[in-house]
């Protein structure tokens, strides 16, 4: 088994691009619109990560995730107390219901621990 099919194992999505990043996606169960339309889109939806430039276990660790208002700040520090540098907060769409936010974490280190520590942050504040 590739190591990038090991680390969308360890978020339960799927390998959306293996070479020359790893890009592992998972989407969230939110029933949201966007101009009164219903979306799935993974444009919309997403919680990936990406995995690149590994020398010695040591990547450039890069991570995405729709969110609610209301879990921004529990999500923030729930990536910060695991290490987790946050890097912005914002909005992608209009006229969407919920309010749909999107917000960025990064590091340099163990992709396989970057995968764990994601993914336990955003289960702790119920994004899965």
């Amino acid at each position: 088994m590739s190591s990038c099919q090991q680390l969308a194992d360890i978020i339960g999505g799927d390998v959306i691009v293996s070479t020359p990043v790893c890009v592992v996606q998972r989407l969230p169960d939110i029933d949201a619109t966007i101009l009164g339309r219903r979306t799935q889109s993974p444009l919309a939806l997403p919680f990936a990560l990406s995995f690149e430039d590994n020398i010695n276990r040591q990547t450039l660790n890069l991570g995405e995730t729709v969110i609610r208002q209301r879990e921004i700040n529990p999500f923030m520090s729930a990536l910060r107390r695991r290490g987790i540098e946050v890097t912005a907060v914002h909005n992608h769409w209009l006229f969407d219901r919920p309010r749909l936010m999107y917000m960025h974490w990064e590091n340099v280190g163990d992709p396989f621990e970057f995968a764990r520590n994601s993914i336990e942050a955003a289960r702790e504040v119920g994004i899965f």
